[in-house]
Parts: C-alpha cells; structure tokens; sequence
C-alpha cells in the first residue's frame, strides 16, 4: 500500500489491517503532509488578498517551502512502510544492520522534516490572512503530533542501534529536533493568542 498514491479511504483501510505497513511512522508522516498541506493553503489564501501585500514575497517562499515539505513527508511515509515490511519479514527476526539504522533514521527524519514545518507554521500564524488563521493552528497541531509521534519512535528504536557513537549522535538530534519543536510550540501559542 503506498500511501502517496492511495486514495485515503483505501490507506486508512489498510492502516487499520491485520497488516504490518502502513503503521505508526506512516501515519504520522502522512499527518505531517497534511499540516504543511493546510499552511500552505493558508499561504495561497494570503497572497491572493492584497491586504497582505507586504508580506507577499515572504508568504510566497514558506509556500513553497511547504510544498517541498509536503513532499518529503509523503517520500518518508512510503519508505517507513517500506522499512517496517522488510523488518518484519527478516528471517527469525535478526535485522539487518542498515534496517536497524533505517528504523531510526526515517522517524528521525519525519521528526526534522515536521519540526521545520512547525517553525514556519508560526510565521503564517502570525502573518497569514486571518480568515484562515485556524486552518494554520489546525496544520500546525497536525504536524507538532506527527513531529512527537516520530520522536517516540525513534527513541523506542534506538535499543536496535549497537554503536554507541551513532547512538549518542542520534540522541543528541533528537534532542535538538525536540527542543525547537517545544520553542516553535510556545511561539505558535502565543501568535494565536494575539490573533484570535
């Protein structure tokens, strides 16, 4: 089941199997999509209304920018699905040591991805058309949960990494990743605040 070209009946569906794929790191890259998706709407609804002509070329960048996320989101849904099918269907169990890597590089990479949207989410909080000031809160919230989602599974999968000096180096990202998030979070709340 890929999840960039399913209709999204067939892949919540197919969520909701017996199957091992789509799981947990799909659908929360797939929910991270659609947080950028929504600012990025938000963002279109901005530059087509001239009120907001001084932010146009700003808004114009973060639109893009939300695009390129929304499709690396979707890239890293279809490959968790495709990392947890070939770590399910290893013989007895034994991982291969790129799918024990895998298993904490694409979560991690989820994570990064939707703790950049979350950053710019706050800009369009903050200066996007206030009509649509909750499609970009309602993005937002999206993407912080799929951005905490993937920082639990990464961490859950780091018992599967042997090597202390990745492991260390691993944590220490996802440290980072999370401390923005939380910084990007608090910016997010208070812009809301002053705009609704």
């Amino acid at each position: 089941m890929n999840p960039t070209t399913s209709p999204i009946d067939e892949f919540l569906a197919s969520v909701a199997s017996k199957r091992v794929a789509p799981a947990g790191g799909t659908v929360a890259a797939v929910a991270g999509a659609m947080g950028a998706s929504l600012c990025e709407m938000v963002c279109i609804h901005t530059l087509e209304n001239d009120e907001y002509a001084a932010v146009s070329a700003e808004t114009a960048d973060l639109r893009e920018e939300f695009r390129r996320r929304r499709g690396r989101l979707l890239d890293l849904a279809a490959a968790d699905a495709t990392v947890v099918e070939e770590s399910f269907s290893e013989a007895a169990g034994e991982l291969e040591r790129s799918d024990r890597k895998r298993s904490v590089g694409v979560p991690l990479a989820i994570a990064d991805a939707c703790g950049a949207v979350l950053e710019s989410a706050v800009t369009v909080i903050e200066t996007g058309n206030r009509n649509a000031v909750a499609d970009a809160a309602t993005g937002a919230f999206l993407v912080d949960a799929a951005l905490r989602s993937a920082l639990f599974t990464a961490r859950e999968n780091l018992s599967l990494v042997s090597d202390p000096s990745s492991l260390e180096e691993t944590e220490r990202r996802l440290d980072g990743i999370e401390s923005r998030a939380d910084d990007a979070r608090e910016r997010a709340a208070a812009r809301l605040d002053e705009r609704t």
